[in-house]
């Protein structure tokens, strides 16, 4: 996830590259900026309403 989108991209820009990326793969978009953001804080709360 961070090679596609890594921790010095905004928000905005993390999500136009991981649309890309999540459609390929056939996963949500939601849930991978959740996991991105759960990578780069380690704060739980990062994931709630998400299905690893």
């Amino acid at each position: 996830m961070l090679e596609v989108a890594p921790a010095c991209l905004g928000d905005d820009e993390a999500v136009g590259r991981l649309a890309l990326f999540c459609e390929q793969i056939g996963e949500p978009l939601e849930q991978d900026v959740a996991a991105g953001r759960y990578v780069l804080s380690g704060d739980r709360c990062a994931l709630y309403g998400t299905v690893l």
